[in-house]
């Protein structure tokens, strides 16, 4: 009865372990913060009283101190809240996340360490994820499940060349890319280290795994699985080194061509017709590779099995895998339809450099602790030097360094350096996968995902839960002698060694414990935020309004929710409203600009102009944030004018006026010697701006600035700001004639 109980838990957590990765990946990869809340609060709960019962119960229950190890990071964010973070959101956002991280690497090691049994189940749960992402992805692509959020299409050849990536569950070809190189660099060990059975699944996985991740056309995926790879031969035993690399030239040849008829049937609109060369593909490549690992012992003796020899030497090895290599190029680069990704058009790897650049110069003013969770995104708009569309900085390093300083990041790359020791006797094992990881989250934004921290932490304990047990068997005997031996104050030190290792022991707990307690009822208010506010856009007038109200009410710091609810209240309620947001995040474009439309619409010229020059200030590249706040202050002069306000009227035109004079110096400055777009005279992107600076002007007697003003945008090819402008200047000239 107990052995069958034990069977129902095992199972039971392996479920757990599929359940939460599967659902985290088909969650969007849970990059969004409203998908993770749930889940969140579950694991956080459940890590609570696992760390409760591991103090209660330390004989038999195992919480090491490296499963708490995400709790540190989850403590800095505590104290970032408490110092005053740029959003207070944000902040708190992360605060859940590494809480939940933690949450999840102690859950983790309270089922993996105790048996054989539950590790086994763990890592059937982990390629059963695998098994669902990326053949999720796969039959997205083939047409077999009609997902559009599986494949990403642009008929932009820069960004995707044969008009199709694969994207996967995380909507994103570059970050399920970084994951499908894991799992098919996991495959590949698989095949060199696994049983029977693990390794006639390896072989029959690894090459749709490759094939998926050449669908993604994610350079910075192949480069980073290159690297993984690179690092697991040289982590690996020589015997193994030959296998290893005929497998891998085996794989990419053959995936390589599947990916080349996948293309060609997507752009002949039938992509369903590449499930036959990805099938065969499939087969060929298992029964090469069962051959290679001698699976098949009535073929060694014969000529075939005297090939499978000669490539699994290293030099057969490398043979095989250049010749793999070869094959690939010149189906996917020589003449293949996705050379304009593999090949060349890198200019989204150079555009990273303004990111970096501009992510340095914010870390600078910064450097200790940096400026709290997501301030990348808060902050980029005082920070960019170059107009550009980056909500995220593409690397999680600087990420890291942004958020919480080098106090941080230090902490971070001491976690990771710390599982390295531990991990040191199975690195062999243990740090392909995640170095493929880790090295992507360098050049893009995987760490903004959910899912890739936890299938990362899983992979990570995994590995160290089996590291744990091997301590464990080995020092049972060496402790057991110990204790033989032990008499008088020997027996007493090592009772003494054992009670500091308890009150040692303590203190992760404690430090979970303490951030759960934060973080929970965080999670619990934002889960009912984000609730209220998806029912709001179904409703209508009041109803929406009470939906909002009561979103905003659970989560004061959600900042989307103050602005949607800010335009259905009078305009003395709204500013008071978004005067409030000040408080959570005291440097947001979109909450100064908001707040200075408020005092437009109240006649306050001089709060108006004061809060949207800030605005501006924040996000001066905003082109519609410009061209709203020029036109709003003159259509606050004017209208301060009319009502006799005269000297109220000229602190508004004047306000225009200088928003006009900044927008079109910064224009100069940042495109001098180049074409500026400012001066084009089609499409242009600057009229309204210009007409509505020009009445400014007028306004307060700078007439000759105001002409020429016009008179550029008079001389465009076509528009209705043309036809504006055009009639200024005719009043004006007729207001000029003698006798006008």
């Amino acid at each position: 009865m107990m052995k069958q109980g034990r069977r129902i838990r095992t199972l039971a957590g392996g479920c757990a372990i599929a359940a939460v990765l599967g659902l985290s990946a088909w969650r969007s990869g849970m990059f969004f913060d409203a998908d993770f809340y749930g889940l969140e609060i579950v694991l956080m709960v459940c890590a609570a009283l696992a760390a409760i019962a591991g103090r209660l119960r330390p004989g038999q229950i195992r919480t090491p101190a490296w499963s708490f190890a995400p709790a540190g990071m989850a403590a800095l964010f505590a104290l970032e809240l408490a110092l005053g973070p740029a959003t207070v959101k944000g902040t708190t956002d992360l605060l859940i996340r590494w809480t939940t991280y933690a949450s999840w690497m102690v859950l983790l090691a309270f089922f993996l360490i105790p048996n054989e049994d539950n590790r086994k189940a763990g890592w059937r749960a982990w390629h059963a994820v695998g098994l669902f992402v990326v053949g999720g992805g796969l039959a997205g692509w083939l047409g077999f499940v009609g997902d559009p959020r599986l494949v990403f299409r642009s008929g932009d050849i820069a960004l995707a060349a044969t008009g199709a990536r694969l994207a996967g569950y995380l909507e994103y070809p570059n970050a399920f890319g970084a994951a499908a190189a894991a799992w098919v660099l996991a495959q590949w060990q698989l095949l060199l280290h696994g049983r029977r059975a693990e390794i006639v699944f390896a072989a029959l996985t690894l090459v749709p795994y490759t094939t998926a991740l050449l669908l993604t056309e994610s350079r910075g995926a192949l480069l980073a699985l290159a690297f993984g790879f690179a690092l697991a031969l040289m982590l690996q035993r020589r015997e193994r080194l030959g296998m290893g690399l005929a497998a891998a030239g085996a794989a990419i040849g053959l995936s390589a061509w599947v990916a080349r008829a996948a293309f060609a049937a997507m752009l002949d609109g039938h992509p369903g017709t590449a499930v036959w060369p990805l099938a065969a593909a499939t087969l060929a490549g298992a029964l090469a590779l069962l051959a290679l690992r001698g699976r098949f012992p009535a073929v060694r003796a014969g000529r075939a099995g005297r090939i499978a020899a000669a490539l699994t030497t290293v030099p057969g090895g490398a043979a095989a895998l250049a010749a793999g290599l070869a094959a690939a190029y010149a189906a996917l680069v020589g003449g293949g339809s996705a050379d304009a990704r593999v090949g060349g058009q890198f200019e989204t790897a150079v555009s990273r450099i303004a990111f970096y650049t501009d992510a340095l110069r914010m870390f600078a003013d910064h450097p200790l602790l940096g400026a709290g969770g997501k301030s990348w995104r808060m902050l980029v708009g005082l920070y960019r030097q170059k107009p550009y569309i980056g909500n995220e900085v593409h690397s999680g390093y600087l990420d890291i360094l942004l958020d919480v300083g080098l106090i941080g990041l230090l902490l971070l790359l001491g976690m990771l350096l710390w599982c390295a020791l531990r991990l040191r006797k199975r690195a062999d094992q243990a740090w392909g996968p995640a170095a493929v990881l880790l090295a992507h989250s360098a050049i893009d934004f995987d760490w903004s995902y959910g899912f890739m921290w936890l299938m990362l932490i899983a992979w990570l304990a995994l590995h160290l839960a089996a590291a744990e047990a091997d301590r464990a068997s080995a020092s049972v005997g060496a402790f057991a002698a110990a204790d033989a031996n032990a008499e008088g104050a020997p027996r007493r030190a090592v009772r003494h060694r054992g009670a500091l290792h308890r009150i040692a022991g303590l203190l992760p707990a404690a430090m979970l414990l303490g951030c759960a307690a934060a973080a929970l009822p965080a999670a619990w208010h934002s889960l009912a935020a984000a609730r209220a506010y998806a029912d709001a856009p179904a409703a209508a007038g009041p109803a929406r309004e009470a939906k909002l109200r009561a979103a905003l009410q659970a989560n004061p710091a959600y900042t989307r929710i103050r602005l949607e609810l800010a335009p259905l209240l009078p305009p003395q309620e709204r500013v008071e409203l978004l005067a409030a947001g000040l408080r959570y995040e005291p440097h947001s474009p979109p909450l100064a600009l908001a707040l200075g439309m408020a005092y437009a619409e109240l006649g306050d010229a001089a709060r108006a102009r004061d809060y949207l020059r800030e605005g501006l200030r924040l996000n001066r590249f905003d082109r519609d944030a410009q061209n709203a706040a020029i036109a709003r202050m003159a259509r606050l002069a004017e209208r301060l004018s009319d009502a006799g306000a005269e000297s109220a009227a000229r602190e508004a035109a004047e306000a225009a006026a200088e928003f006009f004079e900044r927008y079109r110096e910064l224009y100069r400055r940042v495109y001098a010697g180049g074409n500026n777009p400012w001066d084009a005279k089609r499409d242009n992107l600057f009229s309204g701006a210009k007409v509505n600076a020009a009445k400014a002007m007028l306004r307060i007697g700078r007439t000759q600035e105001a002409q020429d003003v016009l008179r550029e945008v008079a001389e465009e090819e076509n528009g209705d700001w043309r036809e504006e402008a055009r009639e200024l200047l005719r009043r004006l000239d007729e207001a000029n004639r003698p006798g006008g």
